[in-house]
């Protein structure tokens, strides 16, 4: 028999944890044999390895269409990943899930997708759509779906609610496995949520995560463009308390500027394998393992699964010198291969018409001052690149500035706090929650976007109120997107996300110099987080401690609250 393809080289055998001389026969996209076969082509290598999976990821977070992310890559030798499509399902609800599933059939790469289970993450903040347990259980009948996404809603789950457990209910009714969320959740609590949530991306030290391990939970090590937590978790590998094999590597969040440059969880292997992990053991962490949490048929070189392997040149630096995907050598799909100069990709199946703002007054983004004397508010500390602290401030009398004929309190900018406003964009602006912010350095103008997870409500944040009302203003024409206003500019910087105020259909080269032109911008400014621009998208993100704002007002993440900005006189 003449098989389509034999490639050769030394396998990377994940399923045993080994090195192996074979070769590997192709015919019709599924292995055969690993072993000699007359084939109509050889490919020969240095090393044969499995494609990579992303264990936990959101596309949306990169601004791209499921074909363009694939383009950054499928090159690269990631052949999956398991795509949460929270965001999209905050803004579009049913329709836009099933927008993303259709987009990725217009790529080589194989996007697998757990529903959405927390849409609205939480009730302290309306989103653009709800997916009650009725549309959860119809949507975990589609055939690309392999699990329930990440239960945010810990206090839920905890208490017993009845519309939390009725999603997990249906997940286990099919036999499909739970992704968890539960940053900073340990003790009880976490012996209560680990009897319902199987796995967990969220832990940023190590203690964290060996608690959630000894617990029975699968563990997700992330290493994305917000939170890199990989440095601190890797040690777990060669833990002798662990077992390698429930540990997967994750890219969670990749905005577009690291996803062209660094890659996606192909980035996350070279990182372990630098730290001294095993290279085997290291692909292990992003094929098998993850294959065997969702049941996938790939991730592995076996005769039966599908032909999705790399071809490498070197196996400590995973140098790619082929990726076959189904047995298609270098495969291209769609805009797989798009230069900038190139048209868009094919159409999206999800909605672009989802900004829906009034015109915004300075005087609506704005604090009353209780009077012209030093005034003690509660900020969002964000000075790390995910989680955020809570902070207190007092801004001084001269910090109280007049808008609209009445005193508000204004911006310190010698303390690096800022006026941050959240304004509801989909119901024409119903609500909109007035705070502060510590740690971006932005010396003036203003930041406004779209993409604020997970409910992707406009934040706005900047030096001036008049400069945010413009940035929202002009963010609103746009359909959804970044803007970056400078008061001394007549013109502001762009990026139109019109694909559910979240999404470019640009190819990726596009997007990716679009997106560094806001970020210039932005520190022409003085922003400068170390998190970039991607930081003010988690600022509304109501289930990451400690605080956050949001269209109805500031939260206290850990009682799960609406608090005051103001504090009491006397109180700190």
């Amino acid at each position: 028999m003449t098989v389509d393809l034999l490639v050769t080289g030394t396998l990377v055998d994940v399923t045993n944890g080994c090195l192996r001389e074979t070769s590997v026969a192709i015919d019709d996209g599924t292995v055969v044999a690993l072993a000699e076969r007359p084939a109509e082509r050889v490919l020969e290598g240095a090393y044969v390895a499995p494609g990579l999976i992303d264990a936990h990821m959101h596309v949306e977070s990169s601004m791209v269409t499921v074909p363009q992310y694939g383009a950054a890559v499928v090159p690269r030798g990631v052949t999956a990943v398991v795509a949460d499509p929270h965001e999209i399902a905050n803004v579009c609800g049913v329709a836009g899930v099933r927008g993303m599933i259709e987009d990725a059939t217009k790529t080589p790469l194989k996007a697998r997708f757990t529903v959405p289970s927390s849409v609205p993450a939480s009730p302290l903040q309306p989103s653009g759509a709800e997916l009650g347990v009725e549309a959860v259980a119809e949507l975990l009948e589609a055939d690309a779906v392999v699990a329930l996404g990440e239960v945010m809603n810990v206090p839920g789950v905890l208490a017993g609610d009845e519309t939390v457990h009725g999603k997990i209910e249906a997940a286990r009714e099919r036999g499909l496995p739970v992704d968890g969320h539960a940053p900073r959740v340990t003790g009880d609590p976490l012996q209560t949520v680990a009897r319902y949530l199987d796995s967990d991306h969220e832990s940023t030290t190590y203690e964290e995560a060996l608690e959630k391990l000894r617990c029975g939970m699968r563990l997700y090590i992330r290493e994305g463009s917000c939170s890199k937590d990989l440095d601190a978790l890797i040690g777990l590998v060669d833990d002798p308390r662990v077992d390698s094999r429930r540990l997967s590597l994750c890219s969670d969040d990749r905005d577009v500027v690291e996803l062209v440059e660094l890659g996606g969880v192909d980035y996350a292997v070279s990182r372990a394998i630098e730290h001294g992990v095993d290279p085997v053991e290291a692909i292990q962490l992003a094929t098998i393992n993850t294959a065997e949490a969702y049941d996938l048929p790939f991730g592995r070189i076996e005769p039966g699964a599908p032909a999705d392997l790399v071809v490498l040149e070197d196996l400590e630096r995973w140098e790619v010198d082929h990726v076959v995907v189904d047995g298609v050598v270098d495969p291209v799909g769609a805009d797989t291969d798009a230069t900038p100069a190139d048209p868009p990709g094919p159409p999206s199946a999800i909605a672009t018409d989802t900004v829906s703002i009034d015109p915004i007054d300075p005087g609506d983004l704005t604090i009353a001052a209780p009077d012209r004397r030093p005034v003690t508010v509660s900020v969002i500390d964000a000075t790390e690149r995910l989680q955020t602290a809570a902070m207190t401030h007092t801004l001084p009398a001269d910090t109280v500035r007049t808008v609209d004929g009445d005193p508000v309190l204004g911006a310190d900018p010698e303390a690096d706090v800022l006026p941050m406003s959240v304004i509801d964009r989909h119901e024409g602006g119903a609500g909109i929650g007035n705070g502060f912010v510590h740690g971006l350095g932005l010396e003036c103008g203003a930041v406004a976007l779209t993409v604020a997870h997970d409910a992707h409500n406009c934040l706005v944040v900047g030096r001036d109120h008049e400069s945010m009302a413009a940035a929202v203003d002009h963010v609103t024409e746009l359909g959804g997107g970044i803007v970056v206003v400078d008061p001394e500019s007549a013109d502001p910087t762009m990026l139109e996300l019109p694909i559910g105020g979240l999404l470019s259909p640009e190819p990726l080269d596009a997007v990716k110099r679009r997106f560094e032109t806001v970020e210039t911008a932005a520190r022409e400014l003085g922003f400068d987080h170390v998190g970039g621009l991607h930081v003010l998208t988690f600022l509304a993100l109501e289930v990451i401690p400690e605080r956050r704002l949001t269209s109805r007002g500031l939260v206290d993440v850990d009682s799960f609250e609406r608090i005051d900005v103001i504090r009491p006189p006397g109180e700190t």
